[in-house]
């Protein structure tokens, strides 16, 4: 037994572990001049995976690799993204008249996106695998990232501000959209209606649980952990996790992706929200 604990400890580090150590060093280097320019931290986060990636340094190699490392990083963008969006708070500000712009902006936005992108793959560009990439690429781009326009906001002291209101409804249209390409994505191959009313079905159970945890459970754990900065991190993480979790159980099946941006939505109306993120 203890060659073969002594074995393990002078083997080789798994890819695995070099990939998250290379990524984790990668960020935080990049984290110290985006926070002196006053930008939010997700930019090193991204320009982190960018560096060590196979389009520059290529010290994690394989795509598949980058891949996997994508996949947890974008649970926990999500989740940090969902922290930042307290839809009260948010609706609060905003004009009523103003969601009808919000609403229809996405769908304008992306549909322009995807056209330009679908001219740009015919001229031989590609996308990625399969068929859809030209309109992955237009969903994405007629978004934007709602922790850059706080930051950009509250930097500007313009969030009282009428064209500040009018990016808060924005901001809620959006986080709505997103769910809806999240929760569409899992069926466009094949999108029966059987399978939308299942998908949208499972995501307003997983919506309606995640609420009421979040309200009947949570409050109890949070006030005792308020304490500990450390426990605090813990809990919010296992709340992610848990709710991620119940989106992959075999009669839900929805991307944990999505719940882990129901997970931060529903924890964000806590006054603690701020120090999770």
């Amino acid at each position: 037994d203890t060659e073969v604990h002594l074995r393990r400890l002078g083997g080789a580090v798994s890819p695995l572990m070099r990939n998250i150590a290379v990524t984790v060093a990668a960020s935080g280097l990049l984290s110290l001049p985006i926070n002196f320019l006053g930008l939010p931290l997700i930019l090193a986060y991204l320009f982190g995976g960018m560096l060590v990636g196979p389009l520059a340094l290529n010290i994690v190699e394989s795509h598949l690799a980058m891949a996997e490392m994508c996949n947890l990083g974008l649970v926990f963008l999500l989740f940090m993204i969902g922290l930042e969006l307290d839809v009260k708070a948010l609706a609060s500000k905003a004009r009523r008249e103003a969601y009808l712009t919000g609403l229809v902006q996405v769908p304008v936005c992306s549909g322009i996106m995807a056209l330009l992108f679908l001219g740009l793959e015919r001229t031989g560009i590609n996308f990625g695998l399969g068929k859809y990439g030209a309109l992955y690429c237009g969903a994405i781009g007629g978004l934007s990232s709602p922790t850059l326009v706080l930051k950009v906001l509250e930097t500007n002291a313009s969030a009282d501000s009428l064209h500040g209101r009018l990016t808060f409804v924005i901001l809620i249209c959006q986080n709505i959209w997103v769910i809806v390409i999240l929760a569409l994505q899992v069926n466009l191959s094949d999108p029966t209606v059987s399978s939308l009313f299942h998908t949208f079905g499972a995501l307003i159970a997983l919506v309606a649980f995640a609420l009421f945890y979040a309200k009947c459970v949570m409050p109890a754990a949070l006030y005792c952990a308020s304490t500990s900065v450390e426990l605090m991190l813990v809990l919010s993480l296992a709340w992610c996790f848990f709710i991620c979790a119940a989106s992959i159980l075999p009669f839900v099946s929805l991307p944990m992706e999505l719940a882990a941006l129901v997970a931060g939505i529903a924890l964000a109306t806590f006054p603690y929200s701020s120090e999770f993120n």
